[in-house]
């Protein structure tokens, strides 16, 4: 396993705060534990008011949770791209954030990344856009992996990615702390019945987990890796 060195450097795009969890949570969790770098990149936080919670829920509050998430799994280090864009990451020129983009790959210089895999969110879709221009073949960058995260609502999505590798992690180890760093992100909790309640998204890790013969797992729609 590439963590067991310890020496590598993960950098993780998130449209959303929850998302990291969700997506990464497990991998943060080993990758930090087997003492490797990881950042996280927070596309857009706000004031928002949700269908699911009776008042506005501020980009403080979102970054509260994001922070105990975080820590909860090990990880100290993230940043955030814009404090004023979530649910108009669109609304964004590309070439913005694509600049933001190659700002911290140049800087950070990663030896892994990951990016969402776009959903029906335009948020989801602007940030995977931005990260796919930002992530073009360029000289000079020592990235082994570049790979697609899952977010529980792909099941509802159009175009699908087919032709992308597979690539599961076996987190049958950390699962319950990856749904404990979900629940740091109190605002965002929804009943049992919800693709990103506590409940499912430990079943969704299940699920997973039986495509490869392990309890618990996440999978990961590979993009590129190379071996150096």
């Amino acid at each position: 396993m590439m963590f067991d060195s310890g020496q590598e450097k993960v950098l993780i795009y998130v449209p959303h705060a929850d998302d990291e969890v969700l997506g990464c949570g497990g991998l943060i969790e080993k990758a930090c534990r087997l003492n490797n770098r990881v950042k996280v990149v927070l596309a857009a936080v706000g004031n928002l008011k949700f269908h699911h919670a009776e008042q506005i829920i501020t980009a403080e509050t979102r970054k509260k949770e994001l922070t105990a998430a975080l820590q909860l799994l090990g990880c100290n280090d993230f940043e955030v791209m814009y404090d004023d864009k979530e649910s108009f990451l669109d609304t964004v020129p590309q070439n913005e954030i694509v600049s933001k983009i190659d700002k911290t790959l140049t800087e950070y210089k990663p030896t892994m990344v990951l990016i969402p895999y776009p959903s029906f969110h335009q948020d989801h879709q602007a940030l995977f856009k931005a990260c796919i221009a930002g992530l073009r073949p360029s000289p000079n960058r020592n990235i082994k992996l570049i790979a697609m995260y899952e977010y529980p609502f792909i099941v509802w999505q159009y175009p699908r990615i087919h032709d992308a590798g597979e690539l599961y992690l076996d987190i049958s180890e950390t699962v319950d702390k990856k749904v404990a760093a979900f629940q740091k992100h109190d605002s965002q909790l929804r009943e049992d019945a919800s693709l990103i309640s506590p409940h499912n998204v430990k079943r969704w890790a299940e699920m997973r987990g039986m495509e490869i013969g392990v309890r618990y797992a996440e999978k990961y729609h590979l993009l590129r890796a190379t071996i150096l």
